[in-house]
């Protein structure tokens, strides 16, 4: 993403000029910027699928009335927790909440390098592993602290919806909380504290979360007990263990709800349309308290999508011939 000083065509042209120093002329692109040629084809084989699936998804969204009922609490028991850590960048979020502020970003029409770049940010942002330089496209090397600061907010996204689920999993089978508001109530004291939480301590283990979230809920006349609540708390982190892990299937189903999500604000924009989609994907798995930290994080998507663009479409355009 360009500098605030960095703007209009000239900047266009002063960041061209300098990649072109750097990494010669667009017809050199093939052999010049091997990432970059390699990141295009993999995107480029899936782009038409996704593309497809996004306007499906649409479709749906605008002729259906979103789904009242509560969100799904059903998950699986089990897993080791020991030495357990979730680790998350927590010195990337201030761009997020400052930099696009009311502004509505554009939705993408389907135009061939547009769609592909958003598409291909979007996918290397959901990669489980932290990015780094080196496995960057040279195009996006200077955007690398944005993007770990998305993927960043998209991973405390997942954690914080899996952490819900089981609090309203752990309330219900207890028959702890049996109103629908008073578990929304307490659903969004658990997004508050996690979120305060994971912004403050970078290395978190299970046990710090699962102190938090067994606090925001009041357990009435089981509050008073100590074995219950103690035993209640090594079921929520055996769930939490087991869910958190890359391969359960619950934490596919999460990463995919905030992989679907954020692709409707990539693609649809920051307006009506893409935050419709984001809240529609975060619907099935309680998520939806959480659209508005989603779509501050997929907007910086969008701009960096659109400045690589602009700046670098002479050496996409080459590396989509040899493609």
């Amino acid at each position: 993403m360009v500098e605030p000083l960095i703007k209009g065509n000239a900047g266009i042209e002063y960041l061209r000029k300098a990649f072109i120093d750097r990494h010669g002329s667009p017809a050199l692109a093939s052999t010049s910027l091997p990432i970059t040629r390699q990141w295009v084809s993999s995107v480029k084989v899936m782009v038409e699928q996704e593309w497809h699936e996004y306007n499906n998804s649409l479709s749906v969204v605008t002729n259906k009335e979103p789904s009242s009922g509560p969100p799904p609490t059903t998950l699986r028991t089990g897993g080791k927790i020991s030495g357990t850590k979730i680790s998350l960048q927590t010195s990337s979020i201030d761009f997020i909440d400052s930099a696009f502020p009311g502004k509505q970003l554009p939705e993408c029409v389907g135009e061939e390098i547009d769609l592909l770049i958003r598409l291909g940010l979007l996918k290397l942002v959901c990669e489980v592993g932290g990015l780094s330089l080196e496995v960057l496209p040279e195009t996006l090397k200077m955007n690398l602290s944005r993007l770990r600061g998305v993927q960043s907010q998209f991973q405390k996204i997942i954690v914080i919806s899996t952490c819900c689920l089981v609090l309203r999993q752990t309330l219900s089978n207890e028959n702890l909380v049996t109103n629908a508001l008073d578990m929304d109530t307490i659903a969004l004291r658990c997004v508050n504290q996690l979120s305060s939480l994971l912004e403050t301590v970078e290395d978190i283990g299970i046990p710090d979360i699962v102190e938090t979230i067994s606090g925001c809920a009041e357990y009435s006349e089981h509050h008073s007990c100590p074995e219950k609540l103690e035993a209640r708390k090594q079921i929520m982190a055996r769930m939490l263990g087991k869910s958190l892990q890359a391969g359960d299937a619950i934490f596919k189903r999460v990463s995919r709800a905030v992989y679907l999500a954020a692709r409707g604000v990539v693609f649809g924009g920051n307006g009506k349309k893409g935050r419709e989609l984001t809240e529609a994907s975060l619907r099935p798995v309680g998520a939806t308290l959480l659209a508005d930290n989603l779509v501050k994080a997929a907007e910086v998507l969008i701009v960096v999508a659109a400045v690589t663009s602009n700046v670098h479409r002479p050496w996409y355009e080459e590396l989509l011939k040899t493609l």
